[in-house]
């Protein structure tokens, strides 16, 4: 029979990993509170666009919000210094949620500022970390495609919020950028659950919007919006 001092010596290395471990995590948990803090003062901006979102003020509100996103690279610096790179997705729950509603972010305002669909390599920049999984610490792909997905939700919102207050040119923007992003995920051979439910909801987003312009077009207001491609 094995001498229990054995056993013991073998239990006392486990309490030791697990608290590297739990150290681990609650290093982690503190720099994700600091992003839900980030996070929340980008979702206020997005409120203000939102209530007044007339075509003069609109650049400056994103601009001011490209330029507070910027606050986000020194958590994801801290994150990169902390989770092993052979051990990222033992950790990636903890930090996946918040990743994606600020690239969620990234995505309406690289839209509204530079008029294109927000890229993975331009995600991953505005974090700060790789592109990919053999350089390290990186913005996971299902990530990048779920905050995509979730923008659509709002930029449905912002075409409402433009019909109410006259950007007529807007919400033909929008409804642009939703039908590149359905043609765009169309091509993908889905076999992620999560990822196709979140895709369903766009076909939502997109109905939405094309109610809003078929509504302007009946009452004669899209005489100043981009013809029909």
């Amino acid at each position: 029979m094995d001498d229990f001092s054995d056993i013991e010596d073998d239990f006392k290395t486990y309490d030791k990993e697990f608290q590297v471990d739990l150290k681990c995590k609650e290093e982690i948990e503190l720099l994700v509170l600091g992003l839900e803090g980030e996070e929340g003062k980008l979702a206020s901006i997005l409120m203000q666009i939102h209530q007044q979102p007339t075509e003069k003020k609109l650049l400056g509100w994103f601009l001011k919000l490209r330029h507070e996103l910027q606050n986000v690279k020194t958590f994801y610096s801290s994150l990169a210094k902390i989770v092993p790179s052979d051990r990222y997705y033992r950790y990636h729950e903890l930090f996946r949620h918040i990743t994606q509603k600020i690239v969620c972010v990234a995505a309406i305002s690289v839209f509204f500022t530079q008029r294109h669909l927000l890229t993975r390599s331009e995600a991953a920049d505005i974090l700060g970390v790789a592109e990919r999984e053999e350089n390290g610490f990186h913005l996971d792909l299902e990530d990048y495609l779920h905050a995509i997905l979730l923008s659509t939700s709002e930029f449905c919102r912002f075409a409402v919020n433009f019909a109410t207050f006259g950007h007529y040119e807007g919400v033909d923007d929008v409804a642009d950028i939703l039908q590149k992003i359905s043609a765009a995920f169309r091509l993908l051979n889905f076999k992620n659950g999560n990822l196709r439910k979140h895709y369903d909801s766009l076909k939502y987003s997109l109905n939405k919007v094309e109610e809003v312009k078929y509504n302007l077009t009946i009452r004669g207001l899209r005489k100043y919006s981009k013809p029909e491609k």
